[in-house]
């Protein structure tokens, strides 16, 4: 990777988490620098095949900056219920149709632990792909999987525009059970770029 964002870290008094909050004109910056340095490799797809349900929002700009006509989605889950690891990965939503000899982009928002695009790229090879490249908005370093393509690199807590409901309710308990008060709450939300508005009406 020749050219990757950086983003400017939040940590709240009190805590170790880092905390970094892209907004949509970042995520589409991250997805035209990756797009940028797979064209610069040369490297043409045939279908981008995204991961459930986190690769979703930003497939349509990959689609577009990279002039690929196909699209499919896959859903691979780790967990069953509540800190249930299931013994080997499971496809909740496969593919619904064949690939084979297809050149494929496997596209996720960002490689954490790196198993699910690691998995569902042994997977796709399995079903007769004649290639798979990896790509992913951000890449955290202690991933056990690097996809070949990033656009950025980060440790810290990404809160994407898309999970803003779920920021609320996982956060607000976390600091809730910290002893911070609800106007303490709304305003770190406000720092991490929350409008008001939408404070309002979730975060009750």
């Amino acid at each position: 990777m020749a050219s990757t964002m950086e983003f400017k870290e939040i940590v709240f008094p009190g805590e170790e988490t880092k905390f970094i909050a892209p907004t949509w004109n970042d995520l589409q910056e991250l997805a035209f620098i990756v797009a940028t340095e797979i064209r610069k490799d040369g490297k043409k797809f045939d279908r981008i095949v995204t991961l459930a349900k986190g690769g979703w929002p930003m497939t349509r700009s990959l689609v577009d900056f990279l002039e690929v006509g196909q699209v499919a989605s896959i859903g691979v889950k780790f967990y069953q219920g509540i800190n249930r690891r299931l013994n080997r990965p499971e496809i909740y939503q496969d593919l619904p149709i064949e690939l084979k000899g297809e050149k494929v982009l496997l596209f996720d928002d960002v490689a954490d632990t790196g198993e699910s695009l690691e998995f569902t790229t042994e997977y796709l090879k399995g079903h007769g792909e004649a290639e798979v490249t990896t790509a992913a908005l951000f890449y955290k370093p202690h991933s056990l999987y690097q996809p070949e393509y990033y656009g950025a690199k980060t440790s810290a807590w990404i809160i994407f525009p898309y999970d803003m409901v779920e920021s609320f309710h996982v956060l607000g308990k976390k600091w809730r059970d910290k002893g911070l008060s609800d106007r303490e709450c709304r305003e770190r939300f406000g720092e991490l770029g929350f409008q008001k508005r939408y404070i309002d009406y979730y975060f009750t």
